[in-house]
């Protein structure tokens, strides 16, 4: 059976990163990346990962391996926070314009007397002011809302797998996965590299 480029390339990298004596005991060949479980390490290519395209681990140090789901947690945050904005501003527009608070105090029947008409004109000024915020308060607080189901959206369509190796000391091993074979992965590994190599439960 003829091997894929990544295969070859792959296999070519294991061979120049093995150890004298250290012999592979499970290979497992993923969607644009593959995985090796040698008698000293677990070795990781990942020609399509982006910053890390190798990794490795020491096999004592392998504590686990799951599947989890991952998105861009920028879009995530963006929306929390247009979301919170936006219903802060809606509402406030809204209690302003149903109070009739300031339809009451625009309402006020000017008096004689210049520190009482200083005053009156003052309120007016006030509820001008107000008057102008509730009018951009409900667009912005609108469209903030709008923002956050779109980078909600935006979260949701470009969440994917990712197979998780933890490892003591250090950052896990990511590898972006797709299918049911992420999780078919995940239990070879742990069955390679042994229950020993994983965490007691205190």
């Amino acid at each position: 059976m003829e091997q894929s480029p990544l295969s070859q390339a792959s296999d070519d990298r294991l061979l120049d990163m093995l150890f004298a004596g250290e012999e592979i005991e499970e290979e497992i060949e993923l969607e644009g990346a593959r995985i090796a479980v040698t008698s000293h390490r677990l070795l990781a290519f990942m020609p399509e990962g982006g910053e890390r395209r190798f990794d490795h681990e020491d096999r004592p140090n392998v504590l686990d391996a799951r599947v989890q789901a991952a998105g861009k947690p920028d879009y995530l945050s963006w929306s929390v926070r247009s979301f919170v904005y936006g219903l802060l501003l809606v509402g406030c527009g809204y209690l302003l314009n149903s109070s009739g608070l300031l339809t009451n105090l625009d309402g006020t029947t000017p008096t004689e007397g210049g520190v009482i008409l200083g005053l009156q004109q003052m309120v007016g000024m006030m509820v001008s002011a107000f008057t102008l915020l509730t009018s951009v308060l409900l667009p912005v607080g609108g469209v903030l809302l709008l923002a956050a189901a779109v980078f909600g959206a935006l979260y949701v369509t470009t969440r994917s797998e990712e197979l998780i190796i933890e490892r003591a000391g250090r950052d896990p091993i990511r590898v972006p996965v797709n299918g049911d074979e992420a999780k078919d992965a995940a239990r070879r590994i742990r069955a390679a590299v042994g229950t020993s190599s994983k965490p007691s439960a205190d």
